[in-house]
């Protein structure tokens, strides 16, 4: 969603889907993503845009060990600065595009590690073997 500056004048709430379908076809562990639910506020305090996001979005993820999909919803709540100011996230231009924005949020809220059900019984590692000189103590612990 583009937002001028001339119409923030008139907006203090805004409401909107987003479909980030295309942006997720380079990211690996990403296999779907829903249209994106957004709502919030919008403030100017002086010469800042304060915009209080909350975002709720239904993913399907890549599990990290066995690659099944796994559903995942994320919701979370967001600031965003537009000003000149130490403060400022992002700065202040004529036309602010919040759905770009929002998809870089999505990208750092979603977790590093996510695991089908099946994958916890799951093990790639093979057992090893104790060095022959250590075998007669390996049964010993064994018993």
């Amino acid at each position: 969603m583009k937002i001028s500056i001339h119409e923030l004048k008139d907006l203090t709430s805004i409401e909107f889907d987003a479909n980030y379908s295309k942006h997720i076809e380079s990211i690996v562990d990403f296999i779907d993503i829903k249209p994106a639910h957004i709502k919030g506020t919008l403030r100017m305090i002086e010469n800042e845009l304060v915009c209080d996001l909350h975002v709720d979005v239904e993913t399907v993820l890549a599990c990290s060990k066995t690659l099944k999909p796994v559903n995942h919803s994320m919701s979370f709540d967001a600031e965003i600065i537009f000003g000149d100011s130490e403060d400022a996230d992002y700065p202040l231009t004529e036309t602010i595009d919040l759905s770009d924005i929002i998809f870089g949020y999505i990208i750092s809220e979603k977790p590093f590690t996510i695991y089908h059900p099946d994958a916890i019984e799951t093990s790639f590692e093979k057992e090893k073997s104790p060095h022959p000189a250590f075998a007669d103590l390996d049964k010993l612990l064994k018993k």
